[in-house]
């Protein structure tokens, strides 16, 4: 397996390697401190006493008789104690949030600081230490004492690895010769293994190939009996490692004697020392004799115990069966762990004998201690690479455990941190009965990691049917796709909720006062009740603007879907209408949700209100004719009075709407000039566009013609343009003939209308018209136009000639007639 748990930490810098170790510890560190600590207070919360009544005296009772006595005192005694009542409920209640949340946030880090005093004067206690070195300086006794100790401490350690040394040389030749041996024989072994499996799996490949060559019914059957050969391979592979270690053992036994003759060294030096000393004290004996048994006996069984199980640098000796890696850092783990643990004891024992203070000994312990556990804490974090690896191989042997193992490659470590971190500071705190609380906080963190657990499938998966719902319903594709943008933020927002509910279950089962924090007319049920609110109002929010936005969309899709002129009309003006109802519906929801949240915050609405109302006073006043456009737009929209592509006629020009704001209308005229008007300054609007139109037909003939024949004309023009297809999907109804209107003083005129679509007007009028001229032509029907006569009499050779005043004539089909 990959050696990157404990390979890293090598090869990495001094600060990368510190963070990736300590960083988790120091983080898991905090937990078990604070509910350590705050055990006491909340404890003592619990149970302390009410504080006792104020005492009277007799006078003062006596006042209080004669006071109660009196109606009119009475009265004005319980008068002042509502008053008082009163200021003091309406002060607890005009109290903010923000100034309860600073106050809380005080009092409870003051409450924590001054528990993790109380810890620090347990655990930490080196008050002492400085009197002790001021009275070893003046005592000269106690220095003799402390000289004499640690000059037989000097010589038990020299001595002992004098005598180590000396019996490594000499126990050096039979050390090697049993080296050679426990290597041989175990490559010899291990060939006889892998020659066995070897020919067992000879063994599977031919049952492979008969079973590739057997009937289909055979094939059945070996196809059934294959795994079962398979668990017999890996059995034997397992049952072989385990005959190959069996074979190590009387190698290792004799490699753990020789090592046993090193241990003895110690015992043999303190016996040395005691012998030769010439003025034994028992602080003497005991420092020399703790290094023998501890640092010494201990220490070396407890060496010689891992090097035969792990056996780092002579895998021949291994009695594991493990791989070089995992046997490496297991070793030197170990080892390193009951080293610290074994000569920082003999250290302790040494100081106490050197009249160190009881306290500061106490404290030292401590010390070491955490140390020690800081030790094991950086193994658990170096393991986690190892015992994941293990994991993934027995989900990937057993499916069925697979959840489970991911369970356990994820959270083993945070266990095994809390346990080590809350040990030692049950300990090192001196708390009664902490043993029990941690077992019990950990029973009740599991039932409650595993219930929200249960609770976020729950969750998620009804989320997840929820919006597989909404997508597979009768909802168009944009309104599912609103849905579906919505989805990564309610997970997130469930997130957070699952988040807030495992915390609180996490202080449920460590014991925290909930009811005291969220409980009526506290900090946390205010400050609950607040979020809670706020989350409603953004809610409420966001489904009112979605709802409206997805209405307004839907209802512009059904009515582009038909073809009804009226249809389109409706749908015209209301996307015209769609992005001020957005801008209005918008800055509806940001002021009441603004407020809301403002005033959840505990800060007062009511000037902003006011300050709103003034600024939207002098706001109406300074933009008086903004508003009027704003309002006059609205009105036009509504009553569809003006759409984007109309021909319309405002204040006398004419031209097509290109662009309508919430405050002006674009149109473009005939000679292609763009004409801007404020709504309010319309003041007749001319829509050509509305409904339906008429093409208005007005023919002029002469006096000589006859109107039945002229009318014909027109009825069979009319007639033509109906049946021909270029113009029948324009007009939508017959001609309607309104007969003679008018006598001139040159023609009679004759009018008529042809009902048309509204868009359809110009071209049938200009069809039509075009069509007289040519009808008329071939039928001799007259067109007059003005004509005039001017008679010249008494014309002089040279001058000017006098007009004479000219009568008109009726127009004829040719030019102008002149005498």
């Amino acid at each position: 397996m990959p050696d990157r748990a404990f390979s890293s930490g090598r090869h990495s810098p001094p600060s990368q390697f510190f963070w990736g170790h300590f960083r988790p510890l120091l983080r898991l560190f905090v937990v078990p401190l604070l509910l350590i600590s705050l055990a006491p207070t909340l404890a003592q919360a619990t149970t302390t006493p009410a504080p006792a009544g104020p005492h009277i005296d007799a006078a003062q009772a006596k006042q209080l008789i004669s006071v109660l006595n009196d109606d009119a005192k009475r009265k004005q005694f319980v008068t002042t104690l509502s008053n008082l009542t009163a200021a003091q409920t309406s002060t607890a209640q005009k109290t903010s949030l923000p100034d309860q949340v600073l106050t809380n946030l005080s009092s409870f880090g003051s409450r924590t600081m001054i528990q993790l005093r109380v810890l620090h004067q347990n655990a930490l206690n080196f008050r002492e230490i400085i009197p002790w070195v001021q009275h070893v300086w003046q005592d000269k006794s106690t220095q003799s004492q402390i000289s004499c100790v640690l000059l037989r401490v000097a010589l038990m350690i020299v001595g002992s690895f004098v005598l180590i040394q000396v019996m490594r040389l000499l126990l050096k030749l039979p050390r090697n010769k049993l080296d050679e041996l426990a290597k041989d024989h175990d490559r010899l072994q291990f060939h006889r293994e892998a020659d066995k499996l070897r020919a067992a799996s000879a063994a599977n490949a031919k049952a492979e190939k008969a079973e590739d060559d057997s009937a289909d019914d055979q094939k059945t059957s070996t196809d059934a009996a294959q795994p079962d050969f398979e668990d017999q391979l890996r059995r034997q592979g397992a049952l072989s490692r385990l005959l190959i270690s069996l074979h190590r053992f009387p190698y290792t036994f004799g490699n753990a004697v020789l090592d046993g003759l090193v241990v003895l060294m110690f015992p043999l030096t303190a016996l040395l020392i005691q012998s030769l000393d010439p003025a034994p004290t028992d602080a003497t004996l005991q420092s020399v004799w703790s290094i023998a048994w501890i640092s010494g006996i201990g220490l070396g069984l407890w060496t010689i115990l891992i090097r035969a199980l792990l056996a780092p640098k002579q895998p021949w000796l291994r009695l594991t069966v493990l791989q070089d890696n995992v046997a490496k850092f297991l070793y030197y783990s170990f080892l390193h762990l009951a080293t610290v643990l074994a000569w920082g004891y003999t250290a302790l024992i040494v100081l106490h004998h050197c009249t160190l203070p009881p306290d500061v000994s106490l404290s030292l312990e401590k010390l070491l201690v955490l140390v020690v556990h800081a030790m094991v804490a950086i193994m658990i974090l170096r393991a986690r690479g190892m015992i994941n690896h293990v994991c993934d191989r027995v989900a990937t042997r057993s499916p069925r455990l697979a959840p489970l193992m991911r369970v356990i490659a994820r959270c083993w470590w945070v266990v095994a941190l809390f346990f080590d971190v809350a040990l030692w500071l049950v300990w090192a705190a001196n708390i009664q009965g902490g043993y029990d609380v941690i077992l019990r906080i950990f029973v009740r963190t599991c039932v409650a990691l595993v219930l929200m657990r249960v609770l976020s499938i729950l969750a998620y998966g009804g989320l997840s049917r929820i919006v597989h719902a909404l997508t597979d319903s009768t909802l168009t594709h944009e309104t599912q796709n609103r849905i579906l943008r919505y989805y990564p933020v309610a997970q997130r927002l469930l997130a957070v909720v699952i988040a807030v509910l495992t915390a609180l279950s996490l202080a449920v089962a460590w014991g925290a006062p909930i009811y005291s924090v969220f409980g009526e007319h506290t900090l946390g049920g205010q400050l609950f009740s607040s979020i809670i609110t706020i989350i409603i109002a953004l809610v409420v929010g966001v489904v009112a603007w979605e709802v409206v936005n997805v209405a307004i969309e839907n209802q512009i899709r059904r009515l582009g879907q038909k073809d009804s002129v009226e249809q389109q009309n409706r749908m015209a003006r209301l996307r015209t209408l769609q992005p001020m109802f957005r801008i209005l519906l918008l800055v509806v929801l940001v002021i009441v949700i603004g407020l809301t949240v403002l005033s959840q915050l505990g800060i007062n609405t009511g000037p902003l209100l006011a300050s709103a109302s003034i600024f939207g006073v002098a706001l109406g006043f300074g933009s008086q004719k903004l508003v009027q456009d704003f309002i006059s737009g609205i009105f036009l929209l509504m009553e569809n009075a003006l759409t984007v592509g109309d021909s319309v006629t405002l204040n006398g020009t004419y031209g097509v709407i290109e662009k309508l704001s919430l405050r002006s209308v674009h149109i473009r005229a005939n000679d292609g000039s763009m004409n801007i008007f404020s709504f309010s300054s319309l003041g007749q609007v001319t829509n050509y566009n509305r409904d339906f139109s008429r093409a208005m037909i007005i023919v002029e003939v002469g006096y000589d013609v006859d109107t039945d024949v002229a009318v014909q004309a027109l009825l069979d023009i009319a007639q033509d343009m109906r049946k021909d297809p270029k113009f029948a999907s324009d007009i939508i109804d017959d001609f309607q003939l309104w007969g003679v209107s008018a006598l001139n003083d040159f023609s009679v005129t004759v009018r008529g209308t042809f009902p048309t679509t509204t868009s359809g007007r110009w071209p049938v009028e200009w069809e039509f018209y075009r069509r007289v001229k040519k009808t008329f032509e071939e039928r001799g029907i007259t067109i007059p136009f003005p004509t005039r006569t001017i008679n010249l009499q008494d014309v002089p050779e040279t001058g000017t000639p006098h007009a004479v005043p000219s009568r008109p004539h009726a127009p004829t089909q040719g030019g102008t007639n002149a005498s």
